[in-house]
């Protein structure tokens, strides 16, 4: 029964009782009336809404956005639906469409603030944080006293260890709401970054006393919570708590991560592929000697300029999570011949075009020279897409985790070098288990001790098979020896990377650009050797986990104990 069809008093008088239950907040009993007027043969955008908000309350995010989606149809110029849409776009781990959709919702109603608001919090998913700050102040340049928007500057803020800048709109929102969540945690954030450690805690406690939390705000806010534990020495207190606001977070998230999407199994499966390219049919076994063979021919005669659009040095800045990546990159970045590209994902459509499967991974190994310069377009092309011109520089392209994607660089960049930063792997586990992410494919895996010392055991294993077997130019910078002597690292560094040293290199104090990842707050402080060797302190309780590491902690140079 088509819209135009349908007997308008049947479903007017059933659209009247879906609005009246989703109006009571009764999306369990709107829902069950949509079904069985969809059952019926009704269609109606509002059918497919009630689905959706009852899948959105209880975390189904991918078939909300199914549904919205099925309303937006009948209804394409319809702004609540395209904010709808937006927002779950961000939950399912899309943010960067989700900006668009919230642009398209802006060129029909440009003045509405809320969409600017969710503009902006689907900018800080994505890590533009820059581009956030500037959303959530056209929301309050509308509308005042919008206190989520506010509260969004004051996060941003904190978590760039500006805290007089956070308090300032931090003390803002709880003059308009005391309670609001985000704003306290931006305050908690900037006490507890200021060392005021007992302050924060005695903020979070009647927060995290409230029955009506939500699960995540309660998860995010105890994380915040245990950090004030932690900074009294409080470490059996800190570690409960760390661990309470983790499995909230795994309990709330495990729907979109099931054991066979887990980003843990691929690893393990591409190290398995690529061990069985030991096989006489060659496969993995060429990987990177075949591509360098072919590279080489494929920029023999140049016809389109190509060669000359790309950088005088090509360097992956590589390693795991909250290993010193971003210290380093920081400092690189301040060199007149280098431009950096900070936690940008450049490789995943090449990944996701040879890495899902063992045949996509033998075509990777197998493609001709034309097709290897259509795929390294497709690369460059997607760094120029982030605003980077990269011709004549040395051009680093840090992001950690792309240590996954070494068999796709090997073979098209075999004239890339790799920046490997390494840091003590307890500390790196530890770190990775309390600090706070947005929860995605990788950082899922870190909910749990034994599951985030077992997926660095298997990054580290996968980097390890691909040095073995392909031609890779690796420098190891451990973290630590930079902080104890950050000049002469960075000398090494330049060397390996073919640039001249220079002094602007090592003034972490000065002008920096926006940062993406988690750190922001410490390369804010400069030079900070406190993280080194925290993992002591919580010794008692990775005893279960230190086995998996014994051999990274020994490979790495690291002492035992």
């Amino acid at each position: 029964m088509t819209l135009e069809h349908q007997d308008n008093t049947v479903i007017s008088a059933v659209l009247r009782d879906i609005a009246a239950s989703v109006g009571a907040s009764d999306f369990a009993r709107a829902a069950a009336l949509a079904t069985d007027a969809l059952n019926r043969g009704m269609v109606h955008p509002a059918l497919f809404n009630a689905h959706a908000l009852l899948a959105q309350q209880e975390g189904r995010h991918e078939e909300a956005l199914a549904d919205f989606q099925r309303a937006f149809a009948f209804t394409p110029k319809d702004v609540a639906l395209l904010n709808a849409i937006g927002l779950c776009l961000v939950r399912v781990n899309r943010a960067d469409e989700a900006t668009a959709v919230f642009d398209s919702a802006l060129r029909i109603a440009p003045a509405l603030a809320p969409t600017h608001f969710r503009k902006g919090w689907a900018h800080a998913a994505c890590g533009d944080y820059d581009l956030a700050r500037k959303a959530y102040e056209r929301a309050v340049q509308l509308q005042p006293n919008y206190a989520e928007a506010i509260a969004g500057l004051a996060w941003i803020a904190a978590r760039n260890g500006d805290a007089a800048k956070a308090r300032l709109y931090g003390e803002r929102v709880l003059k308009l709401d005391g309670r609001q969540t985000t704003a306290n945690g931006a305050l908690a954030t900037a006490e507890i970054a200021e060392g005021l450690f007992e302050q924060a805690e005695h903020r979070l406690e009647p927060l995290l006393a409230d029955e009506n939390l939500d699960r995540e705000t309660r998860a995010t806010l105890t994380g915040f919570f245990a950090d004030a534990l932690d900074g009294q020495g409080r470490i059996e207190e800190a570690f409960a708590a760390y661990s309470a606001s983790n499995s909230e977070l795994r309990a709330l998230h495990a729907a979109r991560f099931p054991d066979e999407r887990r980003l843990s199994r691929h690893v393990s499966d591409l190290i398995g592929w690529l061990d069985s390219g030991s096989a006489p049919t060659g496969g993995a076994a060429v990987l990177g000697r075949h591509a360098m063979v072919t590279r080489k021919d494929a920029h023999s005669t140049p016809k389109d300029g190509r060669a000359s659009r790309e950088p005088r040095q090509h360097v992956f800045l590589l390693g795991f999570m909250r290993s010193g990546t971003t210290l380093l990159e920081q400092a690189l970045a301040r060199h007149p011949d280098v431009v950096s590209l900070e936690e940008r994902d450049t490789l995943s459509p090449l990944a996701n075009e040879f890495l899902s499967d063992f045949p996509a991974l033998m075509r990777l190994a197998s493609l001709t020279p034309p097709d290897m310069n259509r795929v390294c377009e497709q690369y460059w092309q997607r760094v120029k897409s982030f605003g980077i011109d990269a011709a004549g520089k040395a051009f680093i392209d840090k992001q950690p985790l792309a240590s996954i994607n070494l068999p796709v660089i090997a073979n098209l960049f075999p004239t890339a070098k790799i920046l490997l930063a390494v840091r003590d792997p307890r500390d790196v586990v530890f770190s990775c288990f309390r600090r706070h992410f947005e929860i995605g494919p990788a950082s899922f895996e870190l909910l749990e001790l034994e599951d985030a010392a077992r997926f660095y055991d298997s990054v580290m294993q996968l980097v390890e098979t691909c040095r073995t077997r392909m031609s890779l130019p690796v420098f190891e910078q451990r973290y630590e020896d930079m902080i104890a002597n950050l000049e002469q690292r960075l000398d090494s560094i330049c060397d390996f990377i073919g640039i001249e040293p220079c002094d602007t290199m090592g003034q972490l104090d000065g002008p920096r650009k926006d940062i993406r990842s988690a750190s922001a707050a410490q390369i804010r402080r400069g030079l900070y050797a406190g993280g080194s060797g925290h993992w002591r302190r919580y010794r008692k309780h990775l005893e279960p986990i230190l086995p998996i590491l014994a051999p990274w902690v020994r490979r790495f140079g690291y002492s035992d104990e």
